[in-house]
């Protein structure tokens, strides 16, 4: 037990330490965590995972990567998500004895404690072993210290990013890795590899910062190895490391291999293809602020909420809240670990370096500018712009997989390491010149508090600011109920990484743990578009948002709030709302807190309430909803907006097609929602056709209810049909249901319907896809289609003109007579078209209601009519061809030859559904 003591008393002073350094988080962990009511509430998001994942896996049964209980009635795949499988599975052991909020905040304080313990073994392995132990001790604490309570770690914690916050397996990583290149056997890579799958179960994002460390370490080892080494063969010195290191990745891929699967198959099958740069630029450090203590310091700090307030406005000091704070403390121990120890501690030198100038993003930023007149460098060029100046960070975005990491302040999670082992380093230089003057014990020991204290003292974030986790009363009153039922509850709206959709509130997800109902809103990572699609698509939810957030849309119109009044009611029924709870808006937290009041009012008037609240609280208050009764005859007209809310995944937007409205299915399993209530079957009559072309196999569909009772199979035919069966009562729900329409095949129509090629009666086909548009104001020629699709048009007034290789396809040359200007633009018009190669494809296309000012005659020479029809005016003719064989149209210009330009994957078009009480 002697040997562990040290290790006792070291976890001991960092749990201290976090109570000390966190206050009045202690004081308050059972009913409070770390976070900012006035931010974006991502700490309650971090804890609805814990609870989550505990609900899926041991009370459902079921897979913790999917819920329906959020984004109602679609549900929501939590696979590309930021879930913390690291914390989850830490509290679901603490969820069977403590509250949600004490397992998750055990979850954060070992995520302080062991991040110091693991950077104080990392550094005693690296410190040299002919100092005295106690020496290598205090500066290991030190340095441990340094990484636990970095000013970073407090804002992430703050901001509720608590992903960010468990970083406690990356010094474990770093000293297995370390131990894997300098010593044999496999012990070390396994346990390397475990702590990187940890760390990818905290946040994937850290796969991208241990890749890094990785190499950079690696680089370390082999130029000390070559220069320890120099006669000795590359191959003989490191032919196991490779094998090492092969293990370590597959143990971490192996571990993680349950979340990676899912992962892979999010990307392959969904459209999560992330474009631009998202917001790197925003969130990057600025150069100033490296040397600026955070707005939560005691002495050097701000007023944390007015803070948070200028960032939202755009006022603040930087662009976002100062996350990168080195910390003069800090740094000069780093500084003088750095010059004491150069020649051991390159690697960590270069990592520090690295990782720094990636903090910054890819744009130098000082002061929250990124734009630099340099005394009007450009500008006297003749160039109206300032300068900027690009950084490392911007190659990244070019990397795949690692350009996935859009935060570049979160490379201070790898910054702050490498500068703990540095400032490490430091505190050992100092603590060997103390004992040259005094080598008393309690004089060390002193010296090393003194040390401390000094490199924490700038890094201080107290109070740290603490969100209540209190759940306001009338959601325990709720959960009570026996009765399934949702809960819509205000304020409403969707939010995921890029952007929110009304004015969600993520701490009313966390209130879930205690009424365990479905809700209509719900806060997600990733999601396809569809998921917001829906609801930006009911007019209910449109008038609600819109209200909520009136500077970020439109205001409400009369036609949406006539629509929303007209289907109100109708979707209460629809998504088996119960209750509608109004939050009372949170001070400063805007705007919701300037819109209350009209949303208030809003919905009194759409929604059908009891005038007093059932359940009230000084938080919440819960009304109960009036439902209307489900109608003996449901019927819903596909290709309206009526039925949009009825439409889940896989259907087209609304269009006409053979003269009647419809969707088309774009999915193999499109979902149509239903209400249910009362008891006995229902009849189901769906009015469809399929999508049919020459050779296509036979269309079967079967139809499955609730997503596991197969209802009925059906052959479809070509023509409009009407299908007919029967939704037995053993399979159906109180409240919402789920049709799945399974069929049988999908097809693409510009892969199998007919190409349309023929240029008028020429005897020519077009090779390529051809479409003009002409009109008074523009002028369009496009050939080829899709990403190949190239502008032909010289987009001039007058006549447009583009000549086509006959086999190819290939523009040989395009240009524009303003032929409404003068009779020399017309004579160079005749003369152009006088000189093109017969059998040539042209293309023509007229800008302007003048275009035939000084141009008057036919273009009989390219296959055109005798006379020229008017403008506006297209053509797709062949040279030396028929006068009148060509495609030609004036008025309504519009032009097209090729194949479909739907790419939509189709099964069939719906016409309408009915469902009526048998």
């Amino acid at each position: 037990m002697k040997r562990y003591h040290s290790h006792f008393i070291v976890l001991t002073l960092y749990t201290l330490l976090t109570f000390i350094l966190t206050w009045p988080w202690a004081a308050n962990f059972a009913s409070a965590f770390p976070g900012s009511t006035t931010w974006a509430f991502d700490e309650s998001t971090f804890i609805w995972n814990i609870w989550r994942f505990k609900r899926n896996l041991l009370d459902l049964g079921v897979s913790p990567l999917h819920t329906n209980d959020i984004f109602w009635p679609l549900g929501i795949d939590l696979t590309l998500y930021t879930y913390n499988f690291l914390n989850a599975l830490l509290g679901l052991p603490l969820l069977l004895g403590v509250s949600l909020p004490i397992a998750s905040n055990v979850t954060i304080l070992l995520a302080y404690v062991l991040s110091g313990y693991g950077t104080y073994l990392l550094i005693l392995y690296l410190l040299p072993k002919d100092a005295a132990r106690l020496v290598r001790q205090g500066a290991a604490f030190v340095g441990g210290a340094i990484y636990a309570f970095l000013a970073s770690r407090a804002i992430f914690a703050a901001l509720g990013h608590y992903d960010i916050v468990s970083t406690e397996f990356i010094p474990f990583f770093a000293l297995f890795f370390i131990k894997s290149l300098r010593e044999p056997g496999f012990k070390n890579p396994i346990l390397a590899g475990i702590f990187a799958a940890l760390c990818l179960l905290a946040e994937m994002i850290f796969g991208v910062f241990l890749l890094f460390l990785g190499l950079i370490l690696i680089a370390g080892h082999l130029i000390q190895e070559k220069n320890a080494n120099k006669n000795s063969s590359l191959v003989t010195r490191h032919s196991s490391l490779v094998i090492r290191l092969l293990a370590l990745g597959a143990t971490a891929a192996l571990i993680w291999l349950p979340v990676m699967l899912p992962i892979l198959r999010a990307f392959t099958q969904e459209d999560f293809a992330l474009t631009g740069w998202g917001e790197s630029l925003k969130l990057s450090a600025d150069l100033l602020g490296w040397f600026t203590p955070t707005a939560l310091h005691p002495l050097w700090g701000d007023d944390w909420v007015t803070r948070l307030r200028q960032v939202q406005e755009g006022s603040a000091p930087f662009s976002d809240v100062n996350t990168v704070f080195l910390g003069y403390g800090a740094l000069a121990l780093a500084l003088i670990g750095g010059i004491a120890y150069q020649k051991r501690v390159k690697a960590w030198i270069a990592a520090a370096l690295i990782f720094a100038v990636f903090t910054l993003g890819p744009l130098l930023q000082i002061k929250g500018r990124f734009l630099f007149p340099l005394d009007n460098l450009l500008r006297e060029q003749g160039i109206a712009q300032d300068i900027t100046f690009p950084l490392p960070f911007a190659l990244l975005h070019y990397i795949p997989i690692i350009n996935a990491n859009r935060v570049p302040a979160r490379f201070s999670v790898a910054l702050g390491l490498s500068l703990a082992v540095l400032a490490g380093y430091g505190v050992l230089a100092i603590s060997n010149y103390q004992l040259t003057i005094n080598k008393n014990r309690f004089f060390l020991v002193g010296a090393t508090v003194l040390l401390t204290f000094l490199a924490l003292f700038d890094q201080l974030a107290l109070p740290l600011p603490l969100t209540d986790a209190v759940t306001p009363d009338v959601y325990a009153k709720i959960g009570a109920e026996e009765e399934d039922f949702t809960l819509l509850q205000l304020p409403l709206g969707w939010r995921n990484s890029f952007g929110v959709y009304g004015a969600e509130r993520t701490q009313i997800q966390y209130y879930q743990h205690t009424h365990q109902k479905p809700m209509l809103g719900g806060n997600i990572s990733r999601a396809p578009a569809f998921k917001f699609d829906y609801y930006r698509n009911i007019p209910l939810f449109q008038a609600i948002a819109q209200t909520e957030l009136p500077q970020s849309d439109p205001a409400v119109s009369a036609e949406t709030l006539e629509q929303a009044k007209q289907q109100a009611a109708e979707l209460m029924t629809l998504y088996n709302v119960g209750y509608v709870i109004i939050h009372q808006p949170i001070p400063e937290r805007k705007p919701y807190a300037d819109t209350f009041t009209a949303t208030r009012q809003l919905i009194f008037d759409l929604l059908p309430l009891e005038s007093e609240a059932t359940y009230s609280s000084p938080e919440a208050a819960a009304y109960k909803v009036n439902r209307p009764p489900v109608p003996e005859t449901l019927r819903l007209e596909f290709g309206d907006w009526v039925s949009a809310p009825y439409r889940g995944e896989g259907w087209a937007g609304d269009e006409m097609y053979q003269g009647a409205g419809v969707n088309w299915s774009t999915a193999p399993e499109p979902l149509i929602f239903f209400p249910y209530q009362g008891q006995g079957n229902r009849k189901l009559t769906i009015h469809l056709t399929p999508f049919s072309y020459p050779g296509a196999p036979q269309q079967t569909l079967s139809i499955i209810l609730n997503d596991d009772y197969e209802v009925s199979d059906h052959s479809l035919h070509e023509e409009w049909q009407v299908l007919e069966t029967t939704l037995p009562a053993e399979a159906l729900r109180p409240g919402l249901n789920r049709l799945t329409l399974r069929f049988s095949r999908q097809a693409i129509p510009r892969e199998v319907l007919p190409a349309g090629t023929a240029i008028g009666s020429t005897g020519v086909h077009a090779p390529v896809d051809i479409e003009i548009n002409s009109h008074a104001d523009f002028s369009f020629i496009t050939i080829g289609f899709g990403d190949e699709a190239e502008d032909a048009s010289a987009h001039r007034r007058g006549f447009n003109v583009a000549v086509l290789d006959p086999q190819t396809g290939e523009a040989l040359d395009k240009k524009g007579f303003d032929t409404a200007a003068n009779q020399y633009e017309a004579q160079a018009l005749r003369d152009y078209i006088a000189q093109i190669p017969e059998g040539h494809i042209v293309l023509l296309s007229s800008q302007g209601a003048d275009a035939a000012a000084f141009f008057s005659e036919d273009f009989a020479a390219l296959g055109g009519s005798a006379e020229l029809p008017g403008v506006p005016y297209s053509l797709i003719g062949v040279k030396g061809a028929a006068p009148g064989a060509a495609l030609e149209r004036s008025g309504e210009a519009y032009l097209r030859l090729g194949k479909s330009q739907d790419t939509r994957p189709l099964s069939a078009a719906v016409d309408w559904v009915e469902i009526q009480a048998e």
